[in-house]
């Protein structure tokens, strides 16, 4: 290695950011970054004498990774055990995959590809089950709006031939259901980036069932009408494409916040000659609104089946505490208050 080298990868490792400028830089806000180091330890950050977090390139780098690849549908719990060169080899075979199938398209991102999906596609299903196909295959043939992908009776060596293949919906049929059965179930709808999992059943115990339904499941016990079944599946789609759309029209990034509580309420008390409490409205709209957009952060990173509706949520909760802090600063200008500091 040379010494320019050697150089630039020891000053990558050095820390050097703020929580607030790395999570600005991962477009993540703060509150997520805490949540992510705190419940998965994606990265470790050094800290100060004085308890300030301080990040390397190389942590920045990381978790824009991350980042990417949860918006992608993976969970961040696999991703935080990865090294950083898995994860790059993660995400370089997710963008071969996305070229592939999107043509010569070039977005960046999982998001902006469903997002760009449009009412009029094709909902495409994966079969799952020893008598899935029999079942349903000619049902699916015969519906209007659904395309059947691929059908397997789950065994080991059907697993294997998913390997490319992408589906919006999984239709599984099952004869019983186990607690083992929902982490095949899961791990099989990630590895076709599949939206919604749809599970026919003869028999499971609540426990089961209960952690399918936490997880978005739409369950139902055999034997299930194949019109009911069909709508429910529709009804799904018919969700995230509205969802698409709108997050079509919403910007992406919004900008980080400007003040901080303190900040906030500082300016509010040095309005004075304003004689009605809109100040104090304003600055609450902008606490509540943050804080509801930090819940859709961690939403987002902890549901990557309803990764596209919270970054939705994320992104519009982001730009309304954006107006109403400019609608606090306009206030506080046409007041001539001097504005505080941007928040660290």
């Amino acid at each position: 290695m040379s010494e320019e080298a050697r150089s630039n990868k020891e000053d990558a490792g050095a820390p050097r950011y703020r929580s607030s400028a790395a999570a600005r830089m991962v477009n993540i806000p703060v509150a997520t970054l805490r949540v992510w180091e705190r419940r998965y330890q994606v990265v470790g950050p050094v800290q100060t004498p004085s308890g300030q977090r301080l990040y390397s390139s190389q942590d920045v780098r990381r978790l824009v990774l991350i980042k990417q690849l949860v918006n992608r549908g993976h969970a961040i719990g696999m991703l935080a055990r990865m090294d950083t060169a898995s994860l790059q080899d993660l995400m370089d075979e997710a963008d071969q995959t996305e070229s592939v199938l999107n043509g010569e398209s070039t977005l960046p991102a999982a998001l902006a590809s469903q997002a760009s999906k449009t009412s009029t596609e094709d909902v495409r299903v994966l079969l799952v089950g020893k008598d899935a196909a029999l079942h349903w295959a000619d049902v699916l043939h015969g519906f209007e709006g659904v395309k059947l992908v691929k059908a397997i009776d789950g065994s080991p060596a059907s697993e294997l031939s998913l390997k490319g293949v992408k589906a919006d919906v999984l239709l599984a049929d099952l004869s019983a259901l186990h607690m083992d059965t929902v982490d095949w179930l899961l791990r099989l709808q990630r590895a076709v980036g599949a939206r919604q999992l749809l599970v026919v059943y003869g028999f499971a115990s609540t426990q089961v069932t209960g952690a399918l339904h936490a997880r978005g499941a739409i369950l139902r016990r055999s034997p299930v009408p194949a019109v009911e079944l069909m709508q429910a599946m529709m009804d799904a789609a018919r969700g995230w494409r509205s969802v698409a759309r709108g997050l079509r029209h919403v910007p992406d990034p919004a900008p980080g916040p400007r003040f901080d509580a303190g900040a906030l309420a500082g300016l509010v008390q040095a309005m004075p000659r304003v004689a009605c409490e809109c100040p104090q409205h304003l600055a609450h709209l902008v606490t509540m609104l943050g804080q509801f957009e930090a819940y859709s952060a961690d939403c987002e990173s902890r549901e990557p089946a309803d990764v596209v509706l919270h970054a939705y949520l994320y992104r519009v909760a982001g730009h309304a505490r954006a107006l109403m802090e400019e609608a606090l600063v306009t206030l506080a200008q046409a007041e001539g208050v001097p504005l505080p500091q941007a928040a660290a």
